[in-house]
């Protein structure tokens, strides 16, 4: 995009059907309407079986919403800690607290697994700082030919009323257009929505791609095997077809006669014939597919119940999950990026709500990630002992790596108000 293309008054119109925004929007619709189920296998059609149309199987699993959610509950399932300058660290504490940042930063991560992208923008409501997680299908990131982030569209077609609905962000101005008129126009506050992007990207180099697509092909091979299976069991292993040996029966036999009496001539036979299946092979493809399943989703097979990681060692499961491990921490640099951004605009709207942070103590502000993975316990508590005593760690990443922790930060402040507690005596 040239300089001057902003210059021209509906520029976001012409923005919204730039082919890489058409070709990431159209892989997010197909993305959503996998996870509402309409997988591919639906469309298996259905067949004659003796002379009777049989409707045929169409196994649908959900399994890769499971994984979704593993994946990211795996990395904000327990809370972000903020550490630095104890006033500074108190002020961002209440904001989080009051604009539920929690629950935001899980649709940011899940998002962020989902699409390979997530945006989020982040503004002043009644001087409560909040933040709107903008639709992957509604989003249109601007970035100029010098890879500059120079503006952004959020758009939608309201389909009961048939308007067309654009909010164009730019670093000063917020405005809102329906079918091309400008309806509304604000102040932007803050700064343009963050773009928060994975690591393995896309052939557009902005936007970071979605480890759905992946999985999507290999669950499309897992449910057609297992709905042609299931076929396959139904029609030919439970409905045998009758041999006679013999004489010929010139009756037709029913094909759910059960209890009835055949007479045959002397030496005649009559018996049910199943269809043979090589059920190992089948086996071997089937386990394959799964196997493959878990190593790009990267993700032990105990995830989705098949293992069980009961009585495992505290360094054995750090083995087993090394895979997540790797996979979470490209997540969560991508995730700091964004929300020191974020910290910036926590600032600004902080300033203008009459809350100043000195630079020192802005700049004293770090981001503690706690990745929800199983633990053993006992073995990780002695481990922090054992370091905390020889002077190698501090009581609060003791705190923030415990697995009794759930709030860091109001551990933190029981901890100092017992200090202040004077004992009482006898």
């Amino acid at each position: 995009m040239d300089n001057n293309y902003m210059s021209e008054p509906l520029w976001f119109t012409d923005e919204v059907n730039r082919s890489e925004h058409m070709k990431r929007i159209s892989n997010v619709i197909t993305i959503k309407n996998y996870l509402l189920r309409l997988h591919k296998v639906l469309q298996r059609k259905d067949f004659k079986f003796k002379d009777e149309t049989y409707s045929t199987a169409k196994i649908v699993l959900n399994t890769l919403k499971s994984l979704l959610n593993f994946h990211t509950s795996y990395v904000i399932g327990n809370p972000i800690s903020i550490s630095g300058e104890p006033g500074a660290v108190k002020v961002f504490n209440k904001v989080y607290k009051k604009g539920i940042y929690t629950k935001t930063d899980y649709q940011i991560v899940s998002d962020l697994y989902t699409y390979g992208n997530a945006f989020e923008y982040t503004y002043l409501d009644n001087g409560v700082i909040k933040s709107k997680v903008i639709a992957n299908e509604d989003a249109y990131p601007v970035y100029d030919d010098d890879f500059n982030y120079v503006a952004f569209v959020e758009h939608w077609e309201d389909f009961t009323t048939g308007h067309s609905n654009y909010i164009v962000y730019t670093p000063t101005l917020v405005q809102h257009y329906i079918d091309n008129i400008l309806t509304k126009e604000d102040n932007n506050l803050s700064g343009l929505p963050i773009h928060y992007a994975m690591m393995d990207k896309t052939e557009y180099n902005f936007f970071g791609d979605s480890m759905m697509n992946d999985l999507i092909p290999i669950m499309n091979q897992i449910e057609s095997l297992l709905s042609k299976l299931d076929d396959a069991i139904t029609t030919l292993s439970l409905n045998p077809i009758g041999v006679s040996e013999g004489q010929r029966v010139d009756e037709s036999i029913p094909k759910d006669i059960v209890g009835a009496t055949i007479n045959l001539e002397d030496g005649g036979d009559f018996k049910w014939v199943n269809a043979q299946m090589d059920y190992n092979n089948i086996k071997l493809l089937l386990d394959s597919l799964i196997q493959q399943l878990y190593a790009v989703a990267g993700v032990p097979a105990s995830v989705i119940g098949q293992g069980n990681i009961s009585n495992v060692s505290e360094t054995s499961l750090k083995l087993l999950f090394s895979q997540t491990d790797n996979k979470a921490k490209q997540t969560v640099q991508v995730l700091k990026e964004g929300f020191y951004k974020r910290f910036e605009y926590f600032r600004k709207l902080l300033a203008i709500s009459g809350t100043a942070i000195s630079d020192d103590d802005y700049d004293s502000l770090d981001i503690t990630f706690s990745v929800n993975r199983p633990v053993d316990t006992q073995s990780l508590m002695n481990e922090l002992k054992t370091q905390y005593d020889m002077g190698a760690i501090s009581k609060q990443t003791i705190i923030d790596i415990s697995p009794y922790t759930v709030d860091v930060s109001s551990e933190l402040q029981r901890i100092e108000a017992e200090k202040n507690t004077t004992p009482v005596t006898t």
